[in-house]
């Protein structure tokens, strides 16, 4: 596993079956930086000796519970009612570094069972084998639920052998490869199934397999909390999260959601404190991969989190993530706590971890709650896990330098213990009654509570509905409650009397659930009751399943959302939530509710959507969404590992790609940035990104085995993802591109310089070309500066090319004192059969007030404010008083756009005017103060668009 370094991962191929793209050479700083006398060997261990090489935190013990040849290369594992492991072995995975024999069929499921009581797991027998690749299982209705790629299957079960096979999902892992395909297979609390590296889940009801969307999480292993909420992580980040069960609150793309993400935020820090130093890392001559020791100085391969809710550590461990970290020898704690509704993590160390090796060959990938109490820890325990399509030539004289290809067919899984508690003896709940099943939704630990309700559920056991409502109802564990009403939710027995007898629980996370059930049960009277609940965890789940509604229940659920608003003060996460649930609905709630105090909250939280009509929002052009659909595919797959799901970025990763001015800008400037690549400090949207914020070089992709159609694909994609707005690329744009001569790694300043065909508007120190019009302010022009001087008694007065413009991009530097306003007209015009001359249009504005609406939108002469900056704190933040602002202007047919000092500003959709001049404003005063001041203008430049 590795860190993804790729701005677009397209070291990966589309298709299983296509040729691996050539072997990613060596860098210029592809050295050795730690000293080959400084790095020990790497022996292989038996078990017992590798424990001798752990260093866990005091008070805790590390036991064996299986070794080879009872288990080899494990990376996955479920474990079914009465405590046998199921284990996934992938034991085709890198054979050889070159990755010659991966297609050999040879991966395994094998059940691995404690008869003798004693912890150790000595019985092991294959369940299934000849498997290309597996990578993921659940225990699940009486059966196995598995995936080798690209299918998801489920095996029925007769006893510890398998019965019949059938295809649940065909299209559940396709293309990617074994780092980046979707796996985890987590049957949680809400009784649906999630992945991790997926946006998929999957749930048997009535006899049929559904499958539905969901948020996009992860890359190799998930968890979830006592209340149902998933963790899970990516190679370069420790721990991300969510803030509410998963599929309750929408994302509106026509909204700005700033920093209040719900799903996927980090909530550790990457730093890591190994025991050793860490040269096998695979890109580890790159600066800040390693510290000055030598050691791993982040994470680069964080995997398998597990929340642990176990009994038998102390309370204050439960509900914390340990996080493998699978080439820094490591697994990672992290203290979760709840603050109103929203996960934080903390570090419970200085300098140190919970459990370190000294011994290279420890691959920690997976972590499991035991229902012992302890804690399991997954080892797969090999030199090579990096996989071939992303192995350097310094990883591979690592592994040479130490063997580290050699051998294979090992693997452990362990045991973490507390060592003054007690372990609890093997479930034998497929033994147990009904009632006992019940009995065990109140267990201190997790995974009986987890496992009680599958059964239950499983078993249709509907005659126990009457124990089940006390237990909602009446339980003393806040746990027991939620986990009895998701029970009763799996069965079909949800009644509105027991959610209305759970809502008046003390407890926040009960009353959180009573409204997440009740949305997904269509209990609508139920949120109703729940509106002016003060919590405002609650009240998130109570405006987000009034969201749900639908058809007539429209109107009468968005009343209830305003009085939750109204209740909560119109928190920011209220507002977004509730717009979360209206996408292309928004004007029909205005119009459904008269909005009353919330509309300007709405305004303020929607961005574009609701400053302008709705009807004006810019869709892709149709030809283009193929390209769209293949290049989101190729994203989800590869792209998100280093950019995040939403385009957000990672933190010590890569930059975001929503609003990136680089992204969203010149296609050209974009493409020749993928084919060759970029280093140094960027600037996105307002931030510069270096080192160690981001990793220092991009390599480009101009030589690998993808087409100029794959490239086009993903480009397009980006730049009218998340709320980007903007063209699609073509693969004519890029085999144009292409067949031109490579260059060095892009810096961003030449990047900039790709950008040809400007022409400047201002010629020496004459105006020509330019027309003063409606007002009497003075012009000056002096070394390439105009500079426009306020005087009294005379209307808004423009400089005016002679020249009309319709499709461009507009560059220029500004100026301007601080107690006037001024601006840009652009597409306007001076009719004299419109108000005497009066100039008109588009003018994008000057504004150094404290409302900071600078490259805001306005129509001079005609409508007002069509897209002010309300809402868009970063564009606000952008203007620098007393200083030379840049400001680029793009129009495109209706779709105007302006960014100011790099930030996206205005990104407004609007037809009235196509083409017009191009004109200074100096503003009319109305003081005599006000007089002589100034507001300058230079580097003027224009670039005409087909």
């Amino acid at each position: 596993m590795k860190r993804l370094f790729l701005l677009f991962a397209f070291v990966v191929g589309c298709q299983q079956a296509a040729p691996p793209p050539p072997t990613p050479g060596d860098a210029p700083m592809n050295v050795d930086i730690v000293d080959p006398d400084d790095i020990p060997d790497a022996p292989v261990l038996s078990a017992e000796e590798a424990i001798e090489g752990f260093a866990v935190e005091d008070g805790f013990e590390v036991q064996i519970v299986a070794r080879e040849p009872d288990v080899v290369d494990p990376v996955a594992m479920a474990i079914d009612e009465d405590g046998a492991l199921w284990v996934v072995e992938m034991r085709d995975y890198m054979t050889t570094t070159e990755g010659d024999n991966t297609g050999e069929p040879a991966g395994r499921i094998v059940v691995l069972r404690d008869e003798d009581g004693d912890g150790f797991h000595e019985t092991s027998s294959v369940f299934l084998d000849g498997l290309y690749l597996p990578r993921a299982i659940a225990i699940y209705n009486g059966g196995v639920l598995y995936s080798v790629p690209p299918n998801l299957y489920f095996a029925k079960r007769n006893g510890y052998e398998a019965g019949d096979i059938s295809v649940v999902d065909a299209e559940y892992a396709v293309g990617g490869n074994p780092e980046h395909q979707p796996n985890g297979l987590l049957v949680a609390m809400d009784n649906w199934i999630y992945n991790a590296k997926s946006d998929q889940r999957y749930r048997l009801q009535n006899g049929k397999w559904l499958k539905e969307k969901t948020e996009y999480r992860g890359q190799w292993g998930i968890s979830q909390d006592d209340w149902g909420r998933l963790f899970y992580n990516n190679n370069s980040q420790t721990l991300l999260g969510d803030d509410v069960l998963p599929s309750t609150v929408a994302r509106n793309p026509h909204r700005e959601i700033g920093d209040r993400r719900v799903y996927g935020p980090s909530r550790a820090t990457n730093k890591t404190y190994p025991i050793r130093v860490n040269p096998g890392v695979n890109r580890g001559y790159r600066p800040g991969t390693l510290d000055e020791d030598g050691k791993l100085a982040n994470v680069t391969s964080a995997a398998g989190p597990v929340i642990y809710r176990g009994d038998n550590f102390p309370p204050e461990y439960n509900g914390n993530a340990f996080v493998q970290e699978t080439v820094g020898n490591l697994v990672k704690r992290v203290m979760l706590a709840d603050q109103d509704g929203t996960v934080v993590g903390t570090e419970p160390y200085q300098d140190a971890e919970f459990l370190a090796s000294t011994d290279e060959r420890f691959r920690p990938v997976n972590g499991y709650t035991a229902p012992d109490g302890s804690l399991y820890i997954m080892d797969m325990y090999r030199g090579v896990v990096q996989h071939s399509t992303y192995l350097t030539d310094y990883l591979k004289r690592q592994i040479e330098m130490r063997d580290l290809d050699m051998p294979l067919g090992l693997g452990r899984i362990y045991r973490v213990k507390y060592t003054n508690n007690p372990l609890r003896p093997n479930p034998t709940m497929s033994r147990d009654s009904d009632e006992q099943l019940v009995v065990n939704l109140s267990h201190p630990n997790g995974w009986w509570r987890d496992t009680a309700q599958r059964l239950l559920i499983e078993r249709k056991s509907t005659r126990i509905k009457t124990a089940l409502e006390a237990l909602a109802t009446g339980a003393g564990d806040a746990r027991t409650r939620v986990h009895a009403l998701w029970t009763l939710e799996g069965l079909g027995l949800v009644s509105a009397s027991t959610l209305e007898m759970a809502a008046r629980s003390e407890d926040d996370k009960v009353r959180a659930s009573v409204a997440r059930v009740a949305a997904v049960t269509g209990h609508l009277g139920v949120l109703e009751s729940m509106t002016t609940d003060t919590s405002l965890e609650v009240a998130r789940y109570v405006a987000a399943g009034l969201g749900m509604s639908k058809g007539a229940q429209n109107s009468r659920a968005w009343r209830a959302q305003l009085i939750v608003a109204q209740t909560q003060n119109e928190a920011p996460e209220i507002i977004d939530t509730i717009l979360g649930s209206l996408e292309d609905r928004e004007q029909q709630f205005l119009d459904a509710t008269g909005g009353g105090s919330i509309v300007s909250a709405l305004k303020h939280a929607a961005g574009m959507a609701l400053v302008q009509d709705l009807s004006a929002v810019r869709l892709l052009p149709t030809a283009f969404e193929p390209s769209y659909e293949r290049g989101a595919e190729v994203y989800s797959v590869f792209c998100s590992t280093c950019h995040g799901r939403e385009g957000e970025g990672l933190e010590s990763i890569a930059p975001p790609l929503v609003k990136s001015q680089w992204v969203l800008q010149d296609e050209a400037r974009l493409i020749r940035l993928v084919l060759d690549g970029v280093e140094g400090p960027m600037d996105v949207n307002g931030t510069t990104y270096t080192v160690p914020d981001v990793v220092d070089h991009m390599p480009g992709v101009r030589d690998l085995d993808y087409t100029d159609e794959q490239i086009a694909d993903v480009l397009t994609f980006v730049r009218n993802a998340w709320g980007n707005q903007s063209t699609g690329v073509s693969s004519e744009m890029v085999t144009r591109i292409r067949s031109t001569d490579a260059s060095p790694a892009y810096t961003a300043a030449s990047l900039r310089a790709t950008e040809t065909d400007w022409s400047p508007l201002i010629q020496g120190n004459t105006l020509n070309g330019w027309t003063k019009l409606n007002g009497e302010a003075e012009y000056q022009v002096a070394e390439g500066v105009i500079t426009g001087i306020t005087t009294m008694n005379t209307p808004n007065t423009f400089l005016a090319t002679d020249k009309m413009y319709d499709n461009f991009i507009l560059e220029l530097s500004f100026r301007v004192d601080s107690t006037i306003n001024s601006g840009i007209q652009i597409r306007s015009n001076s009719l004299p059969k419109y108000n005497n001359g009066r100039v008109h249009g588009y003018q994008v504005e000057i504004d150094p007030s404290e409302r900071a609406w600078t490259a805001g939108i306005y129509d001079e002469g005609r409508r007002g404010w069509l897209f002010n900056l309300q809402g868009r704190p970063a564009a606000q933040r952008a203007f620098r008083q007393g200083e030379w602002n840049h400001l680029r202007v793009e129009t495109r047919d209706d779709h105007i756009r302006t960014w100011l000092n790099g930030v996206l500003a205005a990104d407004l959709i609007d037809s009235m005017t196509r083409s017009g001049f191009i004109a200074l404003q100096v503003h009319s005063i109305g003081r005599e103060e006000q007089a002589g001041r100034t507001v300058e203008w230079k580097d003027i430049r224009i670039r005409e668009l087909n």
